[in-house]
């Protein structure tokens, strides 16, 4: 998380997904996805991966944000836990909402959830993060 555009924290990975932050503030931030084919599995849903990407990231920037909008503190995933809870299909644009919700000078805990544009809940997860200083 050095790219401090973070109208998208960029990543060859980021671009390969296609989600983009819409909102950050002080331990919270907001994702976007629109749901491409890209995007599912053999059963023509989101496939859980790209959800937990979603999660992930979601969370992640929410704990990365833990001391301002502006002061990045990078940081890596330790776990993730998931709960898959309702389905989406093509077109529909999902919204990842991550918090910082605890934690210290090293270790953080993050909660994000998904929820579809009419506001059904598609997954929910939560995370510990590591935080890291950037190699030179």
């Amino acid at each position: 998380m050095n790219d401090m555009d973070w109208q998208h924290p960029r990543s060859d990975y980021s671009e390969l997904i296609g989600y983009r932050v819409t909102k950050r503030d002080t331990g919270y931030c907001e994702l976007e996805l629109a749901v491409e084919r890209k995007h599912l599995n053999r059963l023509n849903v989101p496939h859980g991966g790209s959800l937990a990407t979603l999660i992930d990231t979601a969370a992640g920037v929410a704990v990365a944000l833990a001391q301002g909008p502006d002061k990045a503190l990078p940081a890596v995933t330790l776990s993730l836990s998931m709960q898959f809870l309702g389905q989406a299909k093509v077109g529909d644009v999902l919204t990842a909402i991550g918090r910082h919700i605890g934690g210290g000078r090293t270790i953080a805990y993050g909660t994000a959830e998904i929820k579809s544009q009419d506001g059904r809940v598609i997954a929910r997860g939560d995370g510990t993060f590591r935080y890291v200083t950037p190699r030179g």
